[in-house]
């Protein structure tokens, strides 16, 4: 019997009812077999049964189970010959029974960690998994009992997080949730590598890339980490999950940084020439540095970085007369709102103007440079057609 976690040689506590085991150090669940008499399975038959998981990276529960009683199929028995269509039909009715005695009483979380490997990989799946045990499976009776024992305020946060997002703004903003039952799944998943990425330094991801390739909208991004982070951290709170290992705020800032620049790079070329846009980036960086940006020491630490980012972006494009009708691209790119990036340069220049913000200088008053295209380059390329 397996004691010791794979990633980090931690005790397992081992869970019975549900065929586990639980690293107390890391809380990865690595499966846990029991040899029970004449089966495979986690426990006995009966209510209480769960099931060894034949593929357990199957993403849904018939195709992990040993669902059927004639290992040979419904049409030939043990020996290989060929049953008639009234013992045929006896044994499919035999299967079905067998199945029903046969209980997964989380399916969503084996289809939550598929979904998972199929958007981000089989390692950053596994690294991710226990805010997906945290997300789709339910407390144990033990701990529904505690959560009994709580402030109110505690137990909605203890409410399974799968069951919140899944029906998350009810009939007046169905919005909130995906159409299907896939599009939750991927919603879930894509808030939980956000997540990951912070809390257990998992690989960075693009947010917003990964919204237009799946279809979520940036209010069903944030309702489900709101949730899930939330469930996690009272969690933890409660002994029941591990601490996050979490980066630095320097860290993440940078980190959000990178996402940022390569966000608006690519909003702004399908809006830019080639020429604009190198002007622009150029410049991005040198004023970025010019106010200390990303920093939290900067003097708009304190402000997102998306939303610096956004601010620096749109002066730019104002001095160069780039501005119009670009504004809409700019806030989407860092995921703000186009009136919050108008607001906060006002605010930005109030503090310049004050000599609270003197480095506002490379916003508000230095110039960009203009390049323009060599032409006596170009002159030289076309002679050489």
């Amino acid at each position: 019997m397996k004691t010791k976690c794979d990633e980090c040689d931690g005790n397992l506590k081992i869970d019975a009812a549900r065929g586990e085991g639980i690293c107390q150090v890391c809380s990865l669940v690595h499966e846990h077999i029991s040899n029970d008499a004449d089966t495979n399975s986690g426990t006995s038959l009966g209510e209480g049964r769960q099931n060894e998981a034949i593929n357990a990276e199957a993403g849904h529960a018939g195709a992990r189970m040993g669902a059927r009683m004639n290992p040979f199929g419904d049409r030939v028995d043990g020996a290989g010959n060929r049953l008639n269509a009234q013992q045929q039909k006896r044994a499919r009715r035999f299967g079905q029974l067998d199945r029903s005695t046969q209980r997964d009483k989380d399916p969503m979380y084996a289809q939550l960690m598929s979904t998972m490997r199929d958007m981000f990989g089989r390692d950053m799946a596994k690294a991710m998994e226990p805010l997906a045990r945290a997300s789709a499976r339910k407390l144990t009776q033990a701990q529904e009992a505690t959560r009994a024992t709580l402030p109110s305020s505690a137990q909605d946060r203890l409410k399974c997080p799968k069951t919140s997002i899944c029906r998350a703004g009810g009939r007046e903003h169905p919005e909130l949730r995906g159409a299907t039952e896939l599009d939750n799944l991927r919603i879930m998943s894509l808030a939980i590598a956000s997540i990951a990425a912070r809390w257990f330094r998992t690989v960075s991801i693009n947010e917003q890339q990964l919204m237009a390739m799946y279809g979520i909208t940036p209010n069903q991004l944030k309702n489900a980490r709101k949730v899930i982070m939330q469930h996690y951290q009272q969690r933890v709170t409660q002994g029941w999950a591990a601490p996050p290992n979490q980066l630095s705020r320097a860290a993440e800032r940078e980190d959000n940084f990178d996402k940022v620049v390569q966000n608006l790079t690519n909003a702004l070329s399908e809006r830019l020439t080639e020429l604009e846009l190198d002007m622009v980036i150029e410049a991005f960086f040198d004023n970025m540095t010019a106010i200390r940006e990303p920093s939290v020491d900067a003097p708009t630490g304190n402000v997102p970085i998306s939303m610096v980012a956004g601010c620096v972006v749109y002066s730019i494009l104002m001095r160069l007369g780039l501005h119009e009708g670009n504004l809409s691209a700019v806030a989407k790119a860092v995921g703000r709102s186009g009136a919050g990036i108008k607001s906060r340069l006002e605010e930005l220049m109030v503090r310049f103007d004050s000599g609270e913000f003197p480095e506002g200088k490379a916003l508000f008053v230095d110039p960009v440079p203009v390049r323009e295209e060599n032409t006596d380059e170009m002159d030289g390329e076309l002679a050489d057609e």
